[in-house]
């Protein structure tokens, strides 16, 4: 039989251990907690940030945890749809064994490329502007 209590707690000592600076308890019964998931600083030193609150079920990790997001910087509501649809699937493939940290490394990869692709945008605007301010000069 599966003691979820322990298994709970060793998953939070870990996450604990893991996440220093960006883990907070918020409740031990049911316990819940934040963790807060930085992108590396890009151009202009922009991040993308995300808190993803976590409440274990009761049989918690045979069942998924609850989470939503709790806070977020710089996303759009499309990223944080996809950070959820992310979220979801990995619960799926990772029922029946404590999830929270592949669910965090998840998260990262994702908002990496979530800043990423913004870098991009923002490049290749300013790269439009520029040709047509050079096509507009050129008609004068």
């Amino acid at each position: 039989m599966t003691d979820y209590g322990e298994e709970q707690r060793n998953e939070l000592e870990a996450l604990e251990s893991i996440y220093p600076d960006s883990f907070t308890v918020l409740s031990e019964n049911p316990p819940s907690f934040t963790i807060t998931v930085t992108s590396e600083a890009g151009e202009n030193d922009e991040t993308v940030q995300t808190t993803l609150k976590f409440t274990y079920s009761e049989k918690y990790p045979d069942e998924a945890p609850l989470y939503e997001i709790f806070s977020q910087l710089n996303l759009e509501d499309n990223d944080v749809s996809d950070i959820l649809q992310l979220l979801a699937l990995q619960a799926e493939e990772n029922l029946g064994m404590v999830m929270i940290f592949s669910d965090s490394c998840a998260r990262k990869i994702k908002i990496g490329q979530i800043k990423t692709r913004r870098e991009e945008e923002k490049k290749h605007k300013k790269k439009q502007r520029k040709l047509k301010g050079n096509y507009s000069m050129a008609l004068l």
